[in-house]
């Protein structure tokens, strides 16, 4: 029942804005200041309490896509001129993309909400959002056991030449791969007393022992993470032990995502530790720059069966979703 709930608010989010986009062309040529916002408001109620329901059923991660949604509409509010026709595009792409997304996740099948980013970037850009990252919608597994080191691993403290020598590993490692982050961490790790610290350096190894091995992809949100691990080790320095808990979502979330070759688990002991210790395995690698769901209009698909002409464009979608079914989320 939420989603078919769902699926007439955001029907009627497509149509508020549709009637505001024709209304704010209209009043281009005169007064645009004076344009009456009231169907974005009613949008961004409709968006408020459709996220709502997604959160009371459990659905949080694809709710987060809705509040993008909520909070680009309520950008426009505020700055009209910003609601364009490609922007009312945007918001329903995204609709269609969430509403599919559900109906899969209905039938029974196992897909990652984390394959709902290129919309939840999209949608986060329009509301003036330019920081975000794919574990923004990927739930965190709390560890079974701590990730164990591998033996023999001599500690490292922390001072003024292990920083210098971290520096110059995370540069190398996102230019080369170079695998010597890996090995720094595991010995920050193995210099620790207190679990919680020893535990994200294990996970920081795994993360860099992932990278080194080519198993991730160094793109920008890898490097951003890096570059963060960096200033977490800076306030560890200080005697602060506090982690920050999203730093430790973004590099369990590379974690999950790195795939290595069998041939290749020996060379990422870390790596296997941490994925073994927080259930990784369940958490497929999911492709988040390549759009999965929303690439049609789902009003459109569902008109061409009812008429009974839409045996090819059916066949189309089938072979486009036989596709994207055979490839890793």
């Amino acid at each position: 029942w939420v989603l078919d709930e769902l699926r007439k608010s955001l029907e009627g989010v497509a149509k508020s804005m549709r009637r505001f986009v024709r209304d704010a062309e209209m009043a281009r040529q005169s007064d645009l200041a004076a344009l009456d916002a009231a169907a974005l408001r009613i949008a961004r109620q409709q968006l408020h309490q459709a996220g709502g329901a997604l959160t009371m059923v459990g659905m949080e991660s694809p709710a987060l896509l809705l509040r993008a949604m909520e909070a680009a509409v309520q950008r426009f509010v505020h700055r009209p001129e910003l609601c364009s026709d490609d922007a009312a595009r945007t918001i329903e792409r995204a609709s269609f993309a969430l509403i599919e997304y559900l109906e899969c996740v209905l039938a029974g099948q196992r897909i990652s909400p984390v394959a709902l980013f290129p919309q939840y970037r999209d949608v986060q850009a329009l509301a003036g959002v330019d920081r975000v990252h794919p574990a923004d919608l990927w739930p965190m597994n709390a560890p079974v056991q701590a990730p164990a080191l591998p033996v023999g691993v001599a500690p490292l403290p922390y001072g003024a030449e292990a920083r210098s020598r971290l520096d110059s590993a995370v540069l190398r490692i996102v230019k080369n791969a170079d695998p010597q982050t890996a090995g720094l961490s595991q010995g920050f790790a193995a210099a620790q007393a207190e679990p919680q610290v020893r535990m994200f350096w294990t996970v920081c190894a795994g993360f860099f022992e992932a990278l080194a091995q080519q198993a991730l992809k160094p793109d920008l949100y890898a490097k951003r993470v890096a570059s963060r691990v960096l200033m977490q080790y800076a306030t560890l320095a200080k005697g602060e032990h506090g982690i920050t808990e999203r730093l430790l979502q973004d590099l369990l979330f590379f974690c999950a995502q790195a795939a290595p070759e069998p041939t290749a688990a020996a060379a990422t002991p870390a790596l296997q530790a941490v994925r073994q210790s927080f259930g990784l395995q369940r958490h497929p690698p999911v492709d988040y720059e390549r759009p999965r769901f929303g690439l049609f209009d789902p009003a459109l698909i569902h008109h061409e069966d009812a008429v009974g002409n839409g045996k090819g464009l059916r066949l189309v979608v089938r072979n486009v979703n036989r596709r994207l079914a055979s490839s890793p989320l």
